[in-house]
């Protein structure tokens, strides 16, 4: 039977424990069976393993092939060139994921918790990892708890639980005998570790420490949770194991075609014919593999982080980043998420009128408009036991949350704090209020406040402008039905009394004076209603999944824009898998009451419909859900689990930045899909001018240098321009890329490819006229050249053809004409200087320069031909990229 069912007797019997505590012989005992009371945590990755991980990659694989079968042809250049670049590219990957790891380290808090205990009832301060099942500990105002305990005694003990079970209000706790099935949330005879307590004090028995607690139990569902590849990682495997196919078909047609040719010519195969074989397999292999690409989309990601830190958002993992593009879900927590976790007066209410309430937070910076009894802000500020202070611009509050709501609002009524207390009577889940007497230099004050329905119990006259009214039934029924109208709208109600009394000897809570209601919530944040419109626009779902009670959830959901049904906890354990998917189909977006493995559940189903999830949230309760999610988004003022479970941590805690980031993360996959397009553009021409001119037993009309020098300079440099490409206009008004498209679709592919034949007839033509492809010597090193040239002309074409498809304005991006310019200038330094020889290449001279410019003009014209045709079957290129 669980701890919060039995009787305290029971419970300490259980634990072997007595009120008085352990003794230090069975503490000793004890901690050698249950260990420290601390989380496992599983070990930092070794600075080898984050650098090996950066080489995960398909097409890393095919260039570490082509290193090798470089080196084994003979081919050093080749091989150093390639491995050059794959150690820049891992490189950039470590430092920042490096990075990222020690900026998530520098912002965990290293304050050490300490317990008090009784040990041979003896009352003694301790490091709460020394605490074992079975320890009586106190719990005192402002204490963290500790561990998961059994509560013995309580005098008016609240704990605040938002960062285990997601309620912003604080939990009445005390001594009681609850049902077996009663949930986390609701389990007030329980206190959990990593809660704190905001009012009171208590005694209770450690049930449970380390990973058995709660916050342990998640930590090991964390543990469990395996992370997923991203949807880029996903494509970028996918196009990599095709093409390594491709690259496979078109290397063994080719030697099957040469080897066939050689033997029906009757000339054996040598070791000279093999390694020339190999030479034309290697050049293959390098044609085909877009070489800088890995480059490219690290470096794309790394813009894309620093961006993002730009805008105080925190980046975990690199590859992630791309990840927010193709997120069509977004699963929030409500509790200082969508809301500041900051309870806060809207609404008062006296029968001489009501008041609106304004202002921010717990700034006392705000008005108050209205008729309502400024009485009622002078009992809520003089009976309350809240502290608010200003830290760095910020103001807080200690105590319990909702006194400190009832302070701010008395601080913008600028009531009068200058009376004394003679007495107090604390609030009690019995009676649920509380009374203070008040010295006002003259009449003894009796203050009270409370539920609605336990201060009416006690009074008997009811206030209107100054005036004492009897309270009749139907003046309380018009109380009562004002209470109803704000408990509707997901608001905590108050109700304020008072009494004048002759002495001290006659404070008590019976024949009160009833003065008016205070209504609050835990507010929206200010950015949080345009940002969800944004995400609408965006056609991302918003759905939120909250651990507060229902009427809460649907109020704060139908304020922020979030439609749709709602869903409990307790009516999801009632539903399978399939019935749970349906739900969500049937919209159903708004998710209460709920514990972590429900979350889970919600997350992994949306996953198994095929959405890309983001979670958002800062509690301890998010961190399996924030793990297992696509996209995990924790807020930099929350836990230290769930910032360790989450891709990013946002560093300000602004919802608007996950909307801010999504359209960052949809900037980052058009820019790497325009470096793509343009390095498998080139690529395709440089496969089929060599495969056409090895079936048709042409010379090659391109060395393996020259071919590196295209893939990584011609097309390396304009595509890592890309990188900081600004972002289309239209990019948060379109739906997100769907998870099952490839990294390029078809459209593009058809652009493509079409391009790469209307460049390789053009190539292959200049090849065949300089004399290069039958010829030797001069005339080849000559034939070789032009299309060399060719081939960077048609690119640094393609780079602009490419943006102007996602309407990205000519001259945005200086660094892409300086790329194209720099491109030019090298090409000139190859041709022009004592490097020539090194590349095979010959200087060429005006007419040569005519010819090459007719092939570019015929390439753009090939180009205006597919447009055209494009055009008239009313499918514009354009419009098939804005459907993105």
């Amino acid at each position: 039977m669980s701890q919060f069912a039995q009787t305290t007797q029971q419970v300490l019997q259980e634990m072997t424990s007595s009120a008085q505590g352990l003794s230090l012989t069975e503490v000793e005992k004890r901690r050698e069976t249950y260990g420290p009371n601390r989380l496992a945590s599983p070990p930092p990755p070794s600075l080898l393993s984050l650098f090996l991980n950066q080489f995960k990659d398909f097409i890393i694989y095919i260039l570490l092939f082509a290193i090798v079968f470089s080196l084994i042809i003979g081919e050093y250049v080749d091989s150093i060139i390639i491995l050059a670049i794959l150690l820049l590219n891992g490189g950039i990957g470590f430092f920042q994921e490096l990075s990222a790891n020690r900026s998530l380290n520098a912002l965990k808090k290293m304050t050490r918790i300490e317990a008090t205990v009784l040990r041979n009832n003896t009352q003694q301060t301790i490091p709460a990892e020394q605490l074992v099942p079975g320890d009586i500990i106190l719990l005192e105002n402002g204490a963290k708890v500790p561990a998961d305990a059994r509560l013995i005694s309580t005098v008016s003990l609240q704990v605040e639980e938002s960062a285990l079970t997601g309620e912003s209000l604080p939990t009445n706790k005390k001594d009681c005998v609850l049902p077996e099935q009663t949930q986390l949330g609701d389990q007030t005879n329980m206190a959990f570790a990593s809660t704190t307590v905001v009012a009171g004090r208590g005694t209770a028995v450690v049930t449970a420490t380390g990973m058995q607690t709660e916050i342990g139990k998640i930590s090991k569902l964390i543990q469990e949770t395996e992370e997923g590849l991203t949807p880029l990682q996903r494509r970028l495997e996918r196009f990599g194991q095709r093409l390594g196919l491709v690259i496979i078909a078109i290397c063994t047609i080719i030697l099957i075609t040469l080897a066939v040719r050689q033997t029906l010519s009757g000339i054996p195969i040598t070791s000279t014919y093999l390694l020339e074989m190999g030479f034309i397999t290697i050049s293959l292999a390098v044609a085909a593999v877009p070489t800088a690409l890995p480059a490219v989309v690290t470096i794309s990601l790394a813009v894309g982080v620093k961006r993002l830190l730009n805008k105080r958002c925190l980046v975990r993992r690199l590859a992630s980043v791309e990840s927010l593009g193709s997120c069509d879900i977004i699963c929030s927590d409500k509790t200082g998420t969508l809301t500041k976790n900051e309870m806060t007066i809207v609404r008062a209410w006296s029968l001489s009128g009501d008041s609106t309430v304004s202002g921010d937070g717990y700034s006392p910076e705000g008005k108050i408009e209205g008729n309502a009894d400024p009485l009622l802000f002078e009992i809520g500020l003089l009976c309350n036991n809240a502290h608010l202070k200003e830290v760095d611009d910020r103001w807080q509050i200690s105590g319990d949350p909702t006194e400190g709501a009832l302070l701010v609002s008395g601080r913008k009524a600028r009531t009068n704090t200058d009376y004394k207390r003679l007495g107090e009577l604390p609030f009690d889940s019995t009676r649920k209020c509380m009374s203070v007497l008040i010295d006002k230099s003259g009449p003894l004050v009796v203050y009270s406040k409370g539920a609605p329905d336990a201060i009416l119990t006690r009074c008997t006259h009811i206030l209107l402008d100054g005036k004492t009214l009897a309270l009749s039934a139907k003046l309380r029924q018009e109380v009562l039905t004002t209470y109803d109208k704000y408990a509707a709208q997901a608001m905590r109600v108050l109700a304020m009394a008072y009494k004048q009394v002759d002495s001290t000897d006659n404070f008590s809570e019976d024949a009160l004076i009833f003065v008016g209601l205070q209504a609050m919530i835990d507010p929206p944040r200010a950015d949080v209603i345009e940002s969800i419109k944004r995400a609408d626009k965006a056609h991302i779902r918003s759905i939120m999944i909250t651990g507060d009670y229902p009427k809460t959830a649907q109020a704060i959901a139908t304020t922020i824009g979030i439609r749709g049904n709602l869903l409990t906890g307790e009516e999801m354990d009632k539903l399978s898998d399939k019935e749970l998917s349906q739900a969500l189909r049937h919209n159903t977006n708004i998710f209460a009451r709920v514990i972590p493995e429900h979350k889970l559940r919600i997350v992994k189903s949306l996953q198994a419909m095929g959405h890309v999830v983001a979670m958002t949230g800062d509690g301890v309760n998010d961190a399996p859900a924030l793990k297992q999610a696509d996209i995990g988004v924790a807020v930099g003022s929350g836990t230290d689990v769930a910032k360790e479970a989450a891709d990013f941590i946002l560093l300000n805690d602004s919802f608007t930045h996950i909307v801010d980031a999504v359209e960052e993360g949809r900037g980052i996959y058009d820019n790497i899909q325009k470096s793509i397009m343009l390095l498998l553009s080139g690529n395709l021409g440089e496969v089929l001018i060599i495969f056409i001119a090895v079936i048709s037993g042409m010379n090659l009309p391109l060395t393996a240098v020259l071919l590196l020098w295209i893939n990584m300079i011609t097309d390396g440099a304009p595509a890592l321009a890309y990188s900081i490409d600004p972002y289309s206009r239209n990019i948060m008004q379109r739906p997100p890329i769907p998870l099952a498209e490839g990294i390029l679709p078809k459209p593009r592919l058809l652009l493509l490819f079409f391009l790469g034949i209307v460049g390789t007839i053009i190539a292959l033509t200049l090849f065949s006229n300089s004399g290069g492809a039958s010829s030797n010597g001069e005339q080849l090193a000559y034939g070789r050249t032009m299309v060399f040239c060719f081939i960077v002309l048609y690119e640094m074409l393609l780079v602009f053809i490419i943006r102007r498809h996602y309407r990205v304005a000519l001259f945005s991006n200086p660094l892409l004409w300086l790329a194209v310019i720099l491109t030019f200038g090298l090409q000139g330094l190859i041709l022009y200087t004592p490097l020539a020889p090194l590349f095979q290449v010959v200087p060429l001279g005006l007419a040569d320069f005519k010819l090459l410019g007719l092939g570019g003009l015929f390439f753009c014209g090939g180009y205006l031909l597919y447009a055209i045709g494009q055009s008239i079957l009313a499918r514009p290129i354009a419009k098939e990229f804005n459907s993105l």
